[in-house]
């Protein structure tokens, strides 16, 4: 088998198995005999299986990450079927980067992954979905003991991976074994008995029988002798008085009484002067207007309007204004002017009870919760406002600081709880968001918030944002965002570089590592 892959084909399955120690993978293509390895290692195929967070926010992967500072995850698939599906993510990441690299035809766009005999269905679900956080979407999870049947022939140690990959690709089911292989003698059983032969029915389906049955032929129904249509009798003739063109009456002669006629013509015509002698004196008038009475002479100047169009409102700026009395004749003038904006991209959702913010959170109540508060408080008043918290677990992990660590999560948002020394008080240091509908509203004061777009972080945080790959060659991006006043920063994950990237998680507070949790 060779070191390295010579192609993948545009349709290929991408196996992976990881162990307790090790890291191993191969690629499969639409012929199953096709399995090639993907080359992890220095060496050789396989690297340990680790995982850990280096300089500037990138993620290790196998050899560079044996050597890191901790913490170093050394279980990333046990470490999914709980929940924590950041590891694997990036170890799937690492791989479908190495297989990319090593061929010229492209990345597989199928995953299958070893998984233990006997994963419950929660186990696998999480793993589905650090497989999906990777990319996937065709995801198949392979029992180990069927992943071995179908990788026995693959050397280099990849043989489970092989086997997997063999089998979501073309979903071959394992061999059989026969009788005959396990030494023992097979007789012939008696044959079926004949078929009777006066059954009408057909022996089998590629059969027919001997008088198929026709379906039955409609008869055309007889034709409706034509009949006069049914229609009602004539009805009577009018009577003459309704028939006969009545007379003519004749208009009576009405007089118009012309003074009073008179009297309103002059009074408009006095209301008429009145005004135009008020607008010809008043100032204040001429600079409400919008638009404004000029000369006909062609020397007098004319009054220019120019509109400026937003995104948002459209603002009437008179630039010139020239008033006369001279003349009854008017003259509009006016000059519209359009200007194109940039459309910023639309924000997840408006906050909702609780604010994402970097130095801690912002409740609707008008209450600031504060990284560093006592955890009875900070658990006692976001309780007030979202009930009863869904999870509450105390560990000592080596990915937080502190000598023990409390999750508090209510749905998408997490609550971290750490000491500096045993015994002391835990205090608030971290909150952690995988979501923005529960809560409702869990995102930034700017709108930022999971499924936001990479397009939307440049836009609303231009100078401040820093996005780097986690890898190099890496689809999956790490950023953070620096409050140029307060001087703290949230950090996230996005799936995607590009403007049409999506944000999937976020954070604030550094006492736990989470680019892989």
């Amino acid at each position: 088998m060779a070191g390295r892959l010579a192609s993948i084909p545009v349709t290929a399955c991408l196996g992976i198995h990881i162990s307790d120690d090790s890291i191993s993978a191969a690629v499969c293509g639409s012929d199953p005999d096709d399995v090639r390895v993907v080359p992890l290692g220095t060496s050789g195929p396989v690297v340990p299986a680790a995982v850990a967070a280096g300089v500037d926010g990138a993620v290790l992967v196998g050899e560079a990450a044996v050597d890191a500072a901790e913490p170093v995850v050394r279980d990333p698939l046990a470490r999914a079927a709980r929940g924590r599906t950041g590891a694997l993510t990036a170890v799937i990441t690492h791989v479908l980067g190495r297989a990319a690299v090593s061929s010229t035809a492209g990345a597989p766009t199928k995953l299958a992954v070893v998984v233990s005999d006997d994963a419950d269905a929660v186990e696998r679900d999480n793993i589905v979905a650090g497989a999906n956080a990777a990319g996937f979407t065709d995801v198949a999870l392979v029992p180990a003991s069927l992943a071995e049947l179908r990788g026995t022939d693959v050397s280099e140690g990849v043989g489970l991976a092989a086997g997997a990959a063999r089998i979501g690709m073309v979903d071959a089911p394992p061999p059989l074994v026969t009788r005959e292989d396990l030494g023992q003698v097979v007789e012939p059983d008696d044959p079926p008995p004949a078929t009777p032969p006066d059954n009408a029915g057909p022996v089998s389906v590629f059969e027919e029988s001997a008088a198929p049955e026709l379906p039955p032929v409609r008869v055309t129904p007889e034709p409706v002798a034509a009949a006069p249509p049914n229609r009602p009798a004539a009805p009577a003739p009018a009577p003459v008085a309704m028939v006969a063109t009545p007379p003519l009456q004749p208009i009576p002669n009405r007089s118009i009484p012309l003074l009073p006629v008179l009297a309103l013509v002059v009074v408009a015509l006095l209301v008429f002067v009145v005004v135009l002698a008020r607008s010809a004196g008043d100032d204040d008038l001429d600079a409400a207007i919008t638009t404004t009475v000029v000369p006909t002479s062609s020397a007098a100047p004319s009054t220019t309007v120019v509109a400026t169009t937003t995104s948002s409102t459209t603002t009437v700026a008179p630039v010139d204004t020239t008033s006369s009395t001279s003349t009854t004749s008017t003259t509009t003038t006016s000059t519209t002017s359009t200007t194109t904006t940039t459309t910023t991209p639309v924000r997840v959702a408006t906050p909702g009870p609780v604010t994402l913010v970097e130095t801690g959170l912002a409740l609707d109540t008008g209450t600031i919760v504060p990284f560093g508060q006592d955890e009875q408080l900070v658990i006692a008043e976001l309780a007030s406002i979202l009930g009863d918290p869904v999870t509450d677990s105390e560990s000592q992990t080596e990915f937080c600081e502190g000598t023990s660590v409390r999750f508090v999560r209510w749905g998408s948002l997490e609550v971290v709880f750490t000491n500096t020394d045993e015994g002391t008080p835990r205090r608030f240091t971290q909150w952690f968001a995988d979501g923005h509908l529960d809560p409702t509203g869990l995102v930034t004061p700017e709108g930022l918030g999971e499924s936001a777009t990479v397009g939307f972080l440049e836009v609303t945080f231009p100078n401040v944002l820093n996005l780097v790959p986690a890898f190099d060659d890496d689809i999956v991006g790490i950023f953070a965002v620096v409050n140029p006043t307060t001087g703290q920063q949230f950090n996230g994950t996005t799936l995607g570089l590009d403007p049409n990237g999506v944000v999937t998680s976020l954070w604030a507070g550094d006492t736990c590592a989470r680019v892989f949790t």
